[in-house]
């Protein structure tokens, strides 16, 4: 590595630690709900500290710091409005960012900065911190546990048209969706099984038990699709699985594998892969059938 390259590495790393300022902010204001109250028409900050219960003065040094965002701008009059960027943190936006800002802040953070944990123990560290597994948290924590539904959800949504153009299907294909916390309710019969996202979750053993009840729910035409983003060679390859990856370790205690333990895992379990192939954003489709 040359002093060149050296410099940006650096220079990336010096503001990767500092995002926690920006990250904080974003999260105050959802939880708040600045967006909310501003989504509209913009407002003086007493007004607004006042409808929301916050401190006047505090509130309007807050918000400069969502102007230096770009989220908020402030206007001659003194008051505080959205920008078009800061629409997307309000309710009902088609982005997924304000239920990104609620998940990953209040419920990714944390487990993360729990890292020597997992490291010591090879246990995740979501369950240090929360005194629960991850899902068993999400169905007790109700407002956070829709959370992260309607984040995924509009994370899926995002990526739809992309998996259905790499799913080539014919007209009258029947697809039934598995995941999340539909797990054990497998849909009647179907032509194409969807695992998105599943089995990175879990350990191998736990990931072969599912696989060998979407097996034992197939009829003998049909197939399944496992969507993941798979493990690179080298981790130069893919940052983005790589981190994946860090963070099913870090939360569920699961794993991205790489093209051949997905094979491998999938054969155990009595399925074998027909095809696979890439959408356009990096998600791998694993097509198997019984084998």
């Amino acid at each position: 590595m040359d002093q060149r390259e050296q410099a940006e590495v650096e220079g990336h790393l010096r503001r990767q630690i500092g995002a926690y300022h920006e990250a904080a902010l974003v999260f105050a204001a959802v939880k708040a709900g600045i967006p909310d109250a501003l989504s509209a028409d913009p407002r003086a900050s007493e007004d607004l500290a006042g409808e929301l219960g916050l401190s006047a003065p505090h509130l309007r040094r807050f918000l400069r710091g969502l102007v230096a965002m770009r989220i908020c701008e402030e206007l001659a009059d003194g008051r505080f409005g959205l920008t078009a960027a800061g629409q997307s943190l309000a309710p009902g936006a088609q982005s997924s960012l304000r239920e990104k800002a609620l998940v990953v802040l209040d419920q990714y953070w944390q487990p993360w900065l729990e890292l020597p944990h997992c490291l010591k123990t090879g246990e995740p560290s979501f369950p240090k911190v929360f005194g629960l597994p991850v899902a068993e948290w999400r169905r007790a924590n109700t407002e956070e546990g829709a959370a992260f539904r309607s984040y995924l959800a509009k994370e899926e949504s995002a990526q739809g048209d992309a998996i259905l153009e790499a799913l080539e299907m014919s007209d009258g294909t029947t697809v039934a969706s598995i995941g999340g916390d539909r797990l054990e309710a497998i849909p009647g019969e179907a032509d194409i099984y969807l695992l998105k996202a599943v089995l990175q979750q879990h350990d191998d053993g736990q990931a072969r038990t599912i696989l060998e009840a979407r097996r034992d729910a197939m009829g003998p035409a049909a197939k399944l699709v496992v969507i993941e983003r798979l493990m690179p060679e080298r981790a130069s390859d893919d940052p983005a699985a790589i981190m994946l990856d860090l963070h099913m370790m870090t939360i569920t205690g699961g794993r991205a594998r790489t093209r051949e333990e997905m094979a491998a895992l999938l054969a155990s379990a009595g399925l074998s892969v027909t095809k696979t192939s890439v959408t356009s954003d990096g998600l791998s489709l694993i097509e198997a059938r019984r084998a």
